[in-house]
């Protein structure tokens, strides 16, 4: 998978820090297993109703600051994987920051810990802009336990203030944005909420983004979050907006016909050892990283571009486990496909590989998972998304650069 490697769990010290913080206000940490364990519960079941978020963070601190923040940091990695692994995103020097609606500062941190994985070093200069002070003060407290560690030094300056047009904040390298549209316009007709959050992102991406920089968003995998993104996705693309990644295409996002379709990753990254009991306590999934995300560029820059630059077939990334049956393997695919004539047309497929039809050139197929970017060749026909015998199948791995 592109930029993989790039996405890890924290280490172990990062408990002593976070532990550090949390002692210093008389809260449990990560060893008071059973008292953290009964917030984190509380926590997770608030944040699976958006009306509630905010009012139970201002009562939770605490699992935020020992268990959400863990949480959080890779899948700000993981958002930035394929930015940094094609070379759309470095460090050289200094990188400006804009995280709205930062919190603690998870994705902040994610970005940081993604540049360092791929051997960047320098400064990354953060500007976190949120409601709540108090997780402005408990990020900005985390940063200075963590002192000098690492190669990419994080620097915050914290704003309080609520999300909006920004102006007076200037440009950045990178804007984030990490599940800030859940907590916006919360209860209101859909419609407006999604022109709304698409306006918002619109002005973040002219005014906020320097040229040549990304804007990124991250949000839950719950079905109605993750739809409501594709929705401002494809209200961005129809007003011009170049998309980065996820999607592989600009064409209407095709997991909007059905009710019970939606696209999120589902990455093979764990909570760190130090906080599955943690996770058990509070009954939570304690393996595997679920998230949605939408990077934007305003230079036109795509992922689909660098993936196909040594190819002339399509690129297709992963959109489904594996549909496995007898006698063949199946996959949903989006991206890129063979329509009449076999000119390429933006689609998803199910794309389907019968066991006899294995090979070498096609073994990619086989341990492809969700999120997982594909090169087949020659690209699959619309009509009969077949991988034969002798279809090439490669991985964007493979062409992984820095």
């Amino acid at each position: 998978m592109l930029g993989r490697n790039l996405v890890r769990p924290l280490e172990d010290d990062w408990q002593e820090s976070l532990d550090a913080v949390a002692r210093a206000r008389g809260w449990p940490t990560s060893r008071d297993v059973a008292k953290l364990g009964a917030r984190v519960a509380d926590l997770s079941a608030a944040y699976n109703d958006a009306s509630r978020a905010r009012a139970a963070a201002r009562d939770a601190a605490a699992a935020r600051l020992a268990f959400s923040f863990v949480r959080d940091v890779p899948k700000g990695a993981a958002a930035v994987r394929e930015l940094v692994a094609t070379g759309a995103l470095g460090l050289h020097g200094t990188l400006r920051v804009l995280d709205v609606g930062a919190g603690l500062g998870a994705t902040t941190w994610g970005v940081a810990r993604a540049l360092e994985a791929a051997g960047f070093a320098g400064a990354l200069e953060a500007t976190w802009v949120d409601t709540d002070a108090e997780a402005l003060a408990l990020g900005t407290a985390l940063v200075r336990a963590r002192g000098e560690r690492g190669a990419v030094r994080v620097t915050a300056q914290a704003v309080h203030r609520g999300a909006g047009p920004l102006d007076e904040l200037g440009r950045f390298d990178l804007v984030l944005a990490g599940q800030v549209l859940s907590e916006l316009g919360v209860g209101g007709p859909e419609d407006a909420r999604v022109e709304a959050h698409a306006s918002l992102l619109r002005a973040w991406l002219d005014r906020r983004v320097a040229k040549g920089g990304s804007l990124v968003v991250v949000e839950p995998a719950l079905r109605d979050r993750s739809r409501h993104l594709h929705r401002v996705r494809d209200a961005l693309v129809a007003g011009g907006a170049s998309v980065f990644a996820p999607c592989l295409h600009d064409a209407p996002c095709p997991m909007l016909a059905r009710e019970t379709d939606w696209c999120h990753e589902d990455l093979d990254v764990d909570l760190p050892p130090w906080l599955v009991p943690v996770a058990r306590a509070a009954g939570l999934r304690r393996e595997g990283l679920t998230f949605s995300y939408l990077v934007l560029r305003p230079d036109g820059r795509r992922l689909a571009d660098a993936v196909r630059a040594s190819s002339t077939a399509g690129a297709l990334r992963v959109v489904s486990g594996a549909l496995a049956s007898k006698g063949k393997r199946e996959l949903f695919l989006c991206g890129w496909a063979a329509g009449p004539g076999g000119a390429p047309v933006p689609a998803r497929v199910r794309a389907a590989r019968l066991d006899r039809d294995a090979t070498d050139a096609n073994v990619a197929f086989e341990g492809a998972a969700r999120g997982e970017v594909l090169v087949v060749e020659p690209a699959l026909d619309l009509e009969r998304p077949r991988i034969g015998r002798g279809t090439h199948v490669g991985s964007a791995r493979d062409a992984e650069t820095r």
